[in-house]
């Protein structure tokens, strides 16, 4: 068996901590630096959470990661003003990116991390996680494989409250780093209404506001998407986001998506003219951890339940990253790409962008995409 594949993790926070559980349940990969300010602190994090790494060095500089010879891939956990840069510079170290979440912060970051990539032929993920779910897996199966028919319309929202009790309040609150709910936080949605709905976006209107106290910017954002067509219309899809840290209520993550033959709303299944086949569907679903029962609705219409692991949680450490880990680690090892490259996340990053500057606009339309191929 060749070595496993050294790793670099950059910024030991939040998240960090979950790329590197990931990382050490994969017996192809090995984490071998830490790049972090405060090693003392690093560490407490570590122990705390449990973890315990062997033989692993730590740097204070970004410059070391680059030189190292036994790492191959890096995992940029830094905060978000930082990862386009790190991620540039580990491209033209010749380093396989794991990048989270927000790529780019404009449109300047975004074709800088493009281009870095595509002149050093390097395997890039980024962190949306949730297509690991398995609810989401079988949201996309579900209108993928016909069973909603033609899509007319769908919605992602992502509800959440995050105040100080976040580690990252102190850089993510601001709009230099944070810069808006949607580059923070909601691109999760933006990312699962492309990927569930195997639709892009032609154009999109917005209008944000701000409530939460604390934040330098807007903390609710409604955005209209103009989407499509699809296969088997020629009429366009319409699409709604709602990203939002305001309400007093639980975190929730929302998908919709109605179809010409059924609807899906969060876990149930919808219907009216034709009823669905609840033996077919169980007959034909891929997935093991998904489940289905006959249920109700308080007005007596009959329905499906869906019984599945559901994005619930604003908590990462209960995100699938293993899942995201394993896919980059067998796509260095074999040469191909990740289906979450920076490519494909550039889509949902222009997305969040122009949403953002339609709602600065007082909701005036903005055209996708930003960027010329």
């Amino acid at each position: 068996m060749p070595r496993p594949l050294g790793v670099a993790v950059v910024g030991i926070g939040w998240v960090a901590v979950q790329h590197i559980t990931a990382f050490r349940r994969n017996p192809h990969a090995r984490v071998v630096l830490l790049c972090t300010r405060d090693e003392r602190r690093a560490a407490e994090r570590l122990r705390t959470a449990g973890v315990t790494l062997e033989d692993v060095r730590y740097t204070t500089r970004y410059a070391d990661v680059l030189k190292a010879r036994d790492v191959e891939i890096v995992s940029i956990a830094t905060p978000n003003h930082l990862h386009a840069r790190q991620a540039v510079q580990a491209a033209h170290a010749g380093k396989h990116i794991l990048l989270e979440k927000p790529t780019g912060l404009d449109t300047r970051e975004l074709t800088q991390i493009r281009d870095a990539v595509r002149r050093a032929r390097v395997r890039t993920i980024v962190s949306f996680e949730l297509h690991y779910n398995p609810y989401l897996r079988f949201a996309h199966w579900l209108r993928e494989a016909g069973w909603l028919g033609a899509l007319r319309f769908a919605r992602v929202q992502y509800l959440s409250r995050v105040t100080d009790w976040y580690s990252g309040w102190s850089w993510v609150r601001t709009r230099a780093s944070g810069r808006s709910h949607l580059l923070a936080a909601g691109c999760h949605a933006v990312d699962a209404l492309r990927w569930c709905t195997g639709l892009e976006a032609a154009e999109v209107s917005a209008y944000h506001t701000r409530f939460t106290a604390g934040y330098e910017w807007p903390t609710s954002i409604a955005v209209n998407l103009r989407m499509g067509p699809s296969r088997a219309r020629r009429a366009p899809v319409l699409g709604q986001i709602v990203s939002s840290t305001d309400f007093q209520m639980p975190y929730a993550f929302s998908v919709e998506m109605m179809g010409d033959r059924a609807t899906l709303r969060d876990d149930l299944i919808l219907w009216n003219d034709e009823p669905f086949p609840l033996d077919a569907l169980r007959e034909a679903c891929p997935f093991p951890d998904v489940s289905f029962s006959p249920a109700a609705l308080p007005t007596g219409a009959q329905a499906i339940k869906v019984q599945a692991e559901m994005p619930g949680t604003a908590d990462v450490s209960h995100h699938p990253f293993q899942g995201e880990i394993d896919e980059l680690v067998a796509c260095v090892l074999e040469g191909r790409e990740t289906h979450l490259n920076v490519h494909d996340a550039q889509k949902t990053m222009e997305i969040c962008l122009a949403a953002d500057r339609s709602a600065e606009r007082g909701g005036r339309p903005v055209r996708l995409p930003l960027l010329k191929s």
